[in-house]
C-alpha cells in the first residue's frame, strides 16, 4: 500500500470526523435555541469538549500526519483534501460566528477556543498549499532528472 493511499484513508476519515462533528453541532443548537435549555446535546452523547476533542481534535491530528506521510509523493487528492478539511473547520466557525451562537457564551475562553480552531483550520488550508506546491516542485525535478 502507497503512502499516498494511506494519506487518502487519514484525510477521508478526518473528513468523515469533520462532518459528524459539525452535523452534531447544528442540531446541539437547533435544540438548544428551540428548547431554551442552555445544555448543548446534539445526536452524540458527549459534552461540547469532548466532542470538540475526539472529534475535531483527531481529525486535525489524522490531516497532519496525512500531510507528513505524503509528503515527499505528488497527490492532488491529499492536497485538496487538506484544503477541505482546512475549509469545513473555519466555515464551521465563521457559521457559529455568524449565527450569534456563541455571543451569550462571551467569555475570554470561549474566544480562545474560536482562534486557536480557526488557526489550526488555517494550518491545514497551509498545508493543502504547502503540499501542492511541493508537488510542483517534486514533478518538475523528476521531469529534468
Amino acid at each position: 500500500m502507497s503512502r499516498t493511499r494511506v494519506a487518502i484513508g487519514l484525510l477521508i476519515t478526518s473528513l468523515v470526523l469533520l462532518v459528524i462533528y459539525g452535523a452534531d453541532v447544528l442540531v446541539a443548537s437547533s435544540t438548544s435555541t428551540t428548547s431554551g435549555s442552555s445544555g448543548k446535546t446534539g445526536f452524540l452523547p458527549l459534552s461540547e469538549s469532548a466532542r470538540g476533542a475526539g472529534f475535531g481534535g483527531a481529525a486535525v491530528v489524522m490531516s497532519i500526519i496525512a500531510f507528513v506521510i505524503a509528503r515527499l509523493e505528488p497527490s492532488t487528492t491529499v492536497s485538496i483534501l487538506l484544503f477541505v478539511n482546512g475549509g469545513i473547520i473555519l466555515a464551521g466557525m465563521i457559521a457559529l460566528i455568524g449565527q450569534g451562537a456563541l455571543s451569550h457564551q462571551s467569555t475570554p475562553s470561549v474566544y480562545g477556543t474560536i482562534g486557536s480552531t480557526m488557526a489550526l483550520g488555517a494550518v491545514l488550508v497551509g498545508l493543502g498549499v504547502w503540499k501542492s506546491l511541493g508537488d510542483r516542485h517534486l514533478v518538475a525535478k523528476k521531469q529534468h532528472a
